[in-house]
């Protein structure tokens, strides 16, 4: 076996099996295929968010997380949401309402792809988040 300058040929054959691994595995994403933080500011009668673009490749639920809520009303935080997938020239399927309640609305894998947002249903109130959580 040849030696260069004391090492081994196998030793830096593993050396370099081992980068290649340590590439490899910290290339693989460990969530769910995208994600966005934002806020929300004295949001009102059907607000929409943001749209994001959802290429189903990993089959990951779509999920709105709110932490630090406030409201105008004296009862509680309380946000129903929609989930909706924007449709050109026909109207934008839902998938159904959650009611958030500075956790989070979980609408699970939603199988199309396409580019999504969540309305805001106001109940007469103003909501405003400091921290708006979505992943896909």
């Amino acid at each position: 076996m040849k030696k260069i300058r004391g090492r081994s040929k196998q030793y830096f054959t593993a050396i370099a099996a081992m980068a290649v691994a340590a590439t490899v595995v910290g290339s693989v994403p460990a969530h769910a295929e995208g994600s966005r933080t934002s806020y929300i500011k004295a949001w009102n009668a059907d607000k929409e968010s943001s749209r994001w673009h959802d290429s189903q490749k990993d089959k990951k639920a779509t999920k709105v997380q709110f932490k630090g809520c406030n409201s105008d009303n004296s009862s509680g935080f309380s946000a129903p949401l929609t989930l909706y997938r924007a449709k050109s020239f026909a109207p934008d399927p839902d998938y159904g309402k959650k009611t958030n309640k500075c956790n989070t609305s979980d609408w699970g894998e939603t199988k199309t792809a396409g580019d999504f947002y969540f309305k805001y249903h106001s109940t007469g109130y103003t909501i405003s988040v400091k921290t708006v959580n979505i992943s896909w």
